[in-house]
């Protein structure tokens, strides 16, 4: 079976399109040119005056992304950005305007694919590494942290309000950036307290990020590691796109610093894209791909989830869709909590 948007991608008019959309993506997203756009519409001369660029190249660019659908053009020659387009506008729900202008993955791609094209392995950066260059890069850090901010806006949005709350007193988002889905659950969950848990860069990013104020009076804010030691005795642990940062050994670690530090009878969360056990299409697919070249990590089939929580300790309890999105929220409790004999059922399958 093939996959409909990779079909559509390679049939387009002009197969240069292939190469060149997705750099012109990043080039209208590093100039802001859609949030530049006027309500009304803005000229190219408008647009070139307000971006700082010359008119000439924007209006060929703007010309080709029209054409892509990412914006419209009136009869007075001025554009607008079309439904598609809003994802070039940074206050836009669907936005992936810091995500489209990250130059860092195209670079890894590149090498990748000069690696291969040598016979050379592909070099993976580890996950380590990337993580400790953040600390020491503020800019780097910030704009990271806007790309999760966007990601988790646009896979994580129905996670708040999914049945796995109940009886619960305190969730502790693991590896949670800045706040995004920790300020979502307790809109949603009101009786709940939050614990929000990263590296000191990024809880230090979190202390003055305006989402979390008004759940600041129920959200504590914790900086440390999480293969060390983790906050004690929440009752739920969430862990939304950790895991595949990293490989098995150092996923199973994480899981066993949470279930050293859960709550009697507490629950892992983890909220991941599940690779399908048939070869149908799937973003997982890709993802997958994209964790090896960027950080050394992977995506993983719910057999293979299952062996991480083995491997720390865990029993599998249910999986539930997350929305509209690919993405699942995988339920996990320690083993002791399971009668002997009896394995927990799935309520649904992933998608």
């Amino acid at each position: 079976m093939s996959d409909p948007v990779v079909r559509e991608f390679l049939l387009m008019a002009d197969d240069s399109v292939v190469a060149v959309l997705p750099y012109s993506l990043a080039i209208a997203a590093r100039l802001r040119v859609a949030d530049a756009c006027a309500p009304g519409g803005s000229t190219p001369e408008e647009l070139a005056a307000a971006v700082g660029f010359a008119a000439e190249p924007l209006m060929s660019l703007m010309n080709a992304l029209t054409g892509a659908g990412f914006f419209a053009r009136d009869h007075r020659g001025r554009f607008t950005p079309t439904e598609l387009g809003a994802v070039l506008k940074a206050d836009s729900p669907l936005s992936m305007r810091a995500t489209l202008s990250n130059l860092d993955s195209y670079r890894a791609w590149l090498q990748a694919a000069d690696a291969a094209a040598e016979r050379r392995p592909i070099t993976a950066a580890h996950a380590e590494t990337f993580f400790e260059a953040q600390e020491t890069k503020p800019t780097t850090e910030a704009a990271f942290n806007t790309r999760m901010r966007e990601r988790a806006m646009r896979l994580y949005a129905g996670l708040a309000e999914l049945p796995v709350w109940d009886g619960a007193r305190t969730v502790m988002d693991i590896g949670g950036g800045t706040g995004t889905v920790m300020s979502a659950i307790l809109r949603a969950q009101p009786q709940l307290h939050g614990v929000l848990f990263d590296r000191g860069s990024v809880i230090d990013l979190a202390a003055r990020d305006p989402l979390l104020d008004p759940v600041r009076d129920r959200c504590t804010l914790v900086a440390g590691d999480f293969f060390d030691e983790l906050p004690k005795d929440a009752d739920i642990h969430l862990l939304g796109s950790v895991l595949h940062d990293w490989d098995d050994a150092q996923a199973a670690a994480i899981l066993r610093a949470g279930v050293r530090a859960l709550a009697p009878c507490g629950r892992i969360l983890v909220c991941e894209l599940v690779v399908p056990a048939t070869s149908a299409p799937h973003p997982a697919r890709w993802s997958d791909l994209g964790m090896l070249v960027l950080l050394g990590g992977r995506e993983r089939t719910l057999s293979e989830f299952d062996k991480l929580f083995a491997a720390a300790g865990l029993v599998r309890a249910r999986v539930l869709p997350i929305g509209e999105s690919a993405f699942s929220l995988i339920e996990a409790v320690p083993s002791e909590q399971v009668p002997s004999g009896q394995v927990p059922s799935d309520t649904s399958a992933a998608h």
